[in-house]
């Protein structure tokens, strides 16, 4: 019986990086990982607590961008720009937001902005599928938000 052929350790040191960033290549129909994909992305809100959400008049939608920088969260709301903090814990799907600070103006759809800011600091965690964000509260199975990749 012959004994298997052991691998020099030079060599091992050289496979092993290689074979972590081949496996970790997705095919071009599958999402890129959900942190890399989740941040530093312009995101645009389509649905609020099972409800679709309006355009302004001016074409303007809301949207959010997290930043993998400082972990500032930024975006336009329908009236105003907002922006605050968040805290994603890599490797799981646990994500909050502080309270978002935003600017004064008022518009028609001012309930529809304070209800989204108030939305925010419940968040618990998210998903992404399909080039959608989903982010969760930590009691309802329903989203309370979902974004589009914009």
């Amino acid at each position: 019986m012959k004994t298997p052929r052991r691998l020099p350790p030079a060599l091992l040191a050289l496979l092993l990086p290689a074979s972590l960033l081949l496996g970790s290549c997705t095919k071009d129909n599958e999402p890129m990982p959900a942190p890399l994909y989740l941040l530093d992305q312009s995101w645009q809100l389509i649905e609020a607590e099972g409800k679709p959400t309006v355009v302004m008049a001016s074409g303007a939608a809301t949207s959010l961008t997290l930043s993998s920088v400082d972990n500032l969260s930024a975006g336009q709301a329908w009236c105003n720009q907002y922006g605050g903090k968040f805290m994603l814990v890599p490797g799981t799907s646990y994500l909050t937001f502080s309270g978002q600070a935003s600017t004064r103006a008022t518009c028609a759809e001012q309930p529809q902005e304070t209800r989204y800011l108030d939305l925010l600091p419940q968040v618990r965690r998210y998903t992404i599928s399909n080039r959608q964000l989903q982010l969760f509260d930590s009691e309802r199975p329903e989203p309370l938000l979902v974004f589009e990749v914009k």
